[in-house]
């Protein structure tokens, strides 16, 4: 039972945590982001209207996997810190 309280915790602070950051992007991390909204934008007004269906469908997806992937890092970041953290008790590596 503390395994799933942990875990529902564990999830609640991660998604936290890419909100918080996902609303405040680095410079650098903004930058290219408007980039892609230029070249989306350009690609769109090239598209006739049957590939207009099938770009909002990739959109869709990379959206989707972009999501996906920030996920599983933050968890894999911080599954590693606990891991680091716990290693580290009483000052000395277990």
């Amino acid at each position: 039972m503390q395994e799933k309280t942990m875990q529902a915790a564990m999830e609640e602070f991660i998604l936290e945590r890419v909100n918080h950051y996902s609303a405040q992007e680095p410079d650098g991390l903004q930058k290219v982001h408007e980039q892609l909204e230029i070249c989306t934008s350009k690609l769109k007004e090239s598209l006739s209207p049957k590939q207009e269906p099938l770009f909002t469908e990739c959109e869709n997806a990379y959206a989707l996997v972009d999501g996906e992937t920030m996920y599983c890092y933050y968890r894999a970041g911080f599954a590693d810190a606990v891991l680091f953290l716990l290693g580290w008790r009483d000052g000395n590596w277990n």
